[in-house]
């Protein structure tokens, strides 16, 4: 008897911590900070690489530690490609701040494909009025999934280097589903085979949304930003399709 009025004790006791908590309730409401660095008590901070920017602001959505650069009601949400940080792309971001894009960079949390669509339909509810995705190689793969995913699909879709599989889902029949403007890249000596997959996606795609760009050489993701032509292709594809800047 008395075991058993120490443990309804116990049960007590937890339960009014737990209530003091988050309610004593069966089923617990998930949690998503979306506060900023400079309003609220921080969840996410700006990462060490982007200390110097003038305007960066670091956010949480569903966990993930997001950096969103410069002001516009253009974003560019962009999607790493394995083994590199967000910290990778910080030219890229910097070109785009300049052209007058709102940038978007964030390390994965969980499955890459649901971290874009996640972080995609976040910045719509918080102000961008247009919005597209760019990835390199797995983060290209990750965009195409959400792109086709999204309720409301982007206004544009760069991958670069994209392969056909990611986590064992087959990426081109996301491809298929695609409705927005698209460019794909890739090289066509690619290591990863991503050459063949690209002249797949394109082939899968909807009539008319799609372009195929192939560079000579073997560069993958992010290097292929290396190539002049493919950086001025990939910027004023963006620009093109992402309207008018503030």
């Amino acid at each position: 008897m008395k075991r058993a009025k120490a443990g309804m004790l116990t049960m007590l006791v937890v339960c009014i911590s737990a209530l003091s908590l988050n309610g004593c309730s069966a089923t617990a409401r998930p949690h998503v900070a979306t506060t900023t660095a400079a309003t609220s008590s921080p969840v996410a901070s700006v990462a060490p690489c982007l200390a110097e920017e003038q305007h960066v602001r670091a956010v949480t959505v569903d966990g993930i530690d997001v950096q969103i650069l410069g002001t516009s009601h253009r974003a560019v949400v962009v999607s790493n490609q394995s083994g590199q940080d967000l910290c990778g792309w910080k030219d890229l971001a910097d070109t785009l701040v300049a052209q007058g894009d709102e940038v978007v960079l964030y390390d994965y949390l969980g499955p890459a494909d649901d971290n874009a669509e996640a972080i995609t339909s976040w910045m719509r509810s918080h102000g961008a009025q247009r919005v597209a995705l760019l990835g390199g190689s797995q983060g290209a793969k990750a965009s195409i999934i959400a792109a086709a995913a999204l309720k409301t699909p982007p206004e544009a879709l760069v991958a670069l280097s994209a392969e056909q599989y990611l986590e064992g889902e087959d990426v081109a029949k996301s491809a298929a589903k695609l409705r927005c403007p698209t460019l794909f890249v890739t090289a066509d000596h690619d290591p990863f085979d991503s050459t063949s997959s690209n002249e797949e996606f394109q082939k899968e795609a909807p009539p008319g949304v799609s372009t195929l760009t192939v560079v000579p050489g073997s560069d993958h993701g992010i290097q292929l930003l290396d190539h002049s032509d493919v950086r001025t292709q990939v910027f004023a594809f963006l620009a093109a399709h992402l309207g008018a800047v503030n």
